[in-house]
């Protein structure tokens, strides 16, 4: 669901002169978990993808 609200988020940022910089890579961690098939999971699933 967040993925696919992703444009809005993005534009209401600029629409609100606030910098997409800090959630648009947020965003892309969120598609890469989706693409793998993780797409129940929401903020945990993303931390997973920041451990190495």
């Amino acid at each position: 669901m967040q993925v696919a609200g992703t444009p809005t988020f993005l534009a209401t940022a600029e629409g609100q002169g606030v910098s997409p910089e800090l959630i648009g890579p947020y965003f892309g961690l969120m598609r890469r978990r989706l693409d793998a098939g993780s797409g129940e999971e929401d903020l945990a699933g993303v931390v997973d993808l920041l451990r190495r």
